[in-house]
C-alpha cells in the first residue's frame, strides 16, 4: 500500500514539473546566437568598409588634386624656363650685333616692330608654312637690334616649337657668327670682278630656273589642284643636273622618245632625265608631282624641262571645301614687306635667308617675277647648286615627297644653307651677282 502511494507521488511530481517546464520560455538555440551575432558583426563590418572606401576616396582625391597641382606647377616652371632662354637669347644677340647693324637699323626710316614682326610669316592663306624657320631666323637678330625685345622673343618661342629649343638656339649663334664674318670680311676685301662670259652667264640663267622649278613644286605640297588643263611652250635643258622623282611608265629611251611621251601627258610631266653614266644616251620621262631638281656629279648629265603654265584652282587643306585662284602678277607689291626687305637687304647671312624664305612665299601666291628675284639675290651668296639642294632635298621637296621627317629635314636644311655661307667665295658653285637686273658670273 505505502509503495503504491508512494508510487503515484512520483507520478504526480513529475507531471508538475513537466507542466512548469512548460511554462518556462524556451531558451535561444546555438544557431539563433550565431545569427545575431553574425549580424550585429557584418553590420560593424559594412560600416568600417564604408567608412574606409570614403578614406580612400578622400587620400586618392587628395593624392590626384596634388599631382594635377605637381603638374600644373612642372608645365609653368617648363614654360618660365623656355621665357627666360628666349630673353637670354635675344639679350645676347643684341650685345653681339648692335655694334654691327644698329646704325643701318636707324638710318631705315620708321619701321614697327609689329611689321618686322609679321613679315615672319605670309600673310596670305596659300603661303606655304616651309619659309617660316628662315624667316623667323632671319628676323630674331633684326628685332633684337631694333629695340624690339618682346617681339623677338615671341619669334624665339615660336621657333622653339617649331626646332626645338636646342637646335633653334645653335642656328641662331651660327647665324650671330655668320653676320660678324660677313661684315668683317667685306670690310677688308675687295668684290671680286664679275665674268662676262655669255655661255656662263646663260647656264647661270638655266640653273635659276631649275631652282624656279624646285621653288614651285614646294609650293604645290599638300595642295589638290582641281583643274589640270595648262599650256606648255617648250624646254629648257639644264646640265649637271638630274629630274628626280616618279617616272612614267614605259617612258625611258632615246631623247626624242621621252619627250614625245612626257608631251603626250600634258601638264603632268616635269621633263625628261637623263639615266646617267650607265645608259649614255637613255632619257626617261618623270612625272610632274613630287619631282625636283638636284646637281650631279656625273658628268655629261643633264634634265629637260617643260615650261608649262596652268590656270589651277587650289584646294586649300586648311579651309575643306573653299577654293582660292591665285593673285594675278598685278596685286604682288607689297608695300609693308618691301619696308621689311629694305632693312634686312644688306645684313650679310640674314638677307640670304630672308630671300629664300620670300622667294617661297612670293611663288605660292604667283608672284613669281618677285619670286624669282628673291631667289637670285639668295645665289649671290649660296650658289645656285646649294639652292637646288636646300629647296630639292629633305629640307624641300624630297622630305615631303618620301613621307621624311618634314621638321628634322628643315633644320638640316637650314645648317647646309648657313655652312654653305661659311664657305669661301671663290668656291661656291654658280655663284653670280644681281646688279640691275643683269646676272653676271663671279
Amino acid at each position: 500500500m505505502m509503495f503504491s502511494k508512494l508510487k503515484w507521488l512520483i507520478v504526480i511530481q513529475l507531471l508538475l514539473n513537466e507542466q512548469t517546464l512548460c511554462r518556462v520560455p524556451p531558451p535561444r538555440t546555438q544557431g539563433n546566437t550565431l545569427l545575431l551575432k553574425t549580424d550585429r558583426h557584418g553590420e560593424v563590418e559594412e560600416t568600417d568598409k564604408q567608412d574606409h572606401q570614403t578614406f580612400l576616396g578622400s587620400n586618392l582625391q587628395l593624392r590626384l588634386s596634388s599631382a594635377e597641382k605637381t603638374d600644373t606647377v612642372s608645365v609653368a616652371a617648363h614654360k618660365e624656363e623656355r621665357v627666360q632662354s628666349a630673353k637670354l637669347m635675344v639679350s645676347g644677340l643684341r650685345a653681339k650685333l648692335q655694334g654691327q647693324i644698329q646704325d643701318h637699323l636707324h638710318s631705315q626710316g620708321n619701321i614697327s616692330c609689329e611689321e618686322l614682326l609679321s613679315a615672319s610669316t605670309g600673310d596670305d592663306s596659300l603661303s606655304s608654312m616651309f619659309p617660316q624657320e628662315l624667316l623667323g631666323l632671319s628676323l630674331v637678330p633684326v628685332l633684337a637690334v631694333a629695340g624690339c625685345p618682346k617681339q623677338a622673343q615671341t619669334l624665339v618661342l615660336k621657333l622653339y616649337d617649331l626646332l626645338g629649343v636646342a637646335d633653334t638656339e645653335e642656328l641662331l649663334m651660327e647665324l650671330q657668327g655668320l653676320i660678324v664674318r660677313r661684315l668683317s670680311k667685306s670690310a677688308s676685301t675687295p668684290a671680286p670682278a664679275p665674268a662676262t662670259s655669255l655661255t656662263e652667264r646663260d647656264q647661270a640663267g638655266r640653273h635659276i630656273e631649275a631652282v624656279m622649278f624646285n621653288i614651285q613644286q614646294l609650293v604645290m605640297v599638300g595642295e589638290e589642284t582641281t583643274k589640270q588643263e595648262g599650256r606648255c611652250d617648250g624646254w629648257t635643258r639644264v646640265n649637271g643636273t638630274m629630274l628626280v622623282g616618279t617616272g612614267v611608265e614605259r617612258a625611258t629611251g632615246g631623247l626624242e622618245e621621252a619627250v614625245d611621251s612626257c608631251e603626250r601627258l600634258g601638264v603632268l610631266c616635269a621633263g625628261v632625265t637623263s639615266s646617267g653614266l650607265l645608259t649614255p644616251g637613255m632619257y626617261r620621262a618623270v612625272l610632274k608631282k613630287g619631282s625636283r631638281i638636284m646637281p650631279s656629279d656625273s658628268s655629261g648629265s643633264e634634265c629637260w624641262i617643260r615650261q608649262c603654265s596652268a590656270e589651277e584652282y587650289i584646294s586649300i587643306p586648311a579651309a575643306p571645301g573653299r577654293r582660292m585662284k591665285r593673285s594675278p602678277e598685278g596685286s604682288c607689291i607689297n608695300k609693308r614687306e618691301e619696308r621689311v626687305y629694305n632693312v634686312v637687304e644688306w645684313i650679310p647671312a640674314v638677307s640670304t635667308l630672308y630671300n629664300l624664305g620670300t622667294a617661297v612665299y612670293y611663288a605660292s601666291v604667283n608672284c613669281s617675277e618677285t619670286a624669282k628675284e628673291r631667289a637670285i639675290l639668295s645665289a649671290v651668296d649660296l650658289g645656285t647648286d646649294a639652292l637646288m639642294v636646300a629647296t630639292g632635298g629633305t629640307a624641300g621637296v624630297a622630305g615631303y615627297a618620301l613621307g621624311a621627317g618634314v621638321k628634322t629635314g628643315v633644320k638640316a636644311g637650314v645648317r647646309f644653307l648657313l655652312n654653305s655661307m661659311k664657305q669661301e667665295d671663290d668656291v661656291l658653285v654658280n655663284q653670280f651677282s644681281w646688279e640691275e637686273g643683269v646676272i653676271t658670273i663671279q
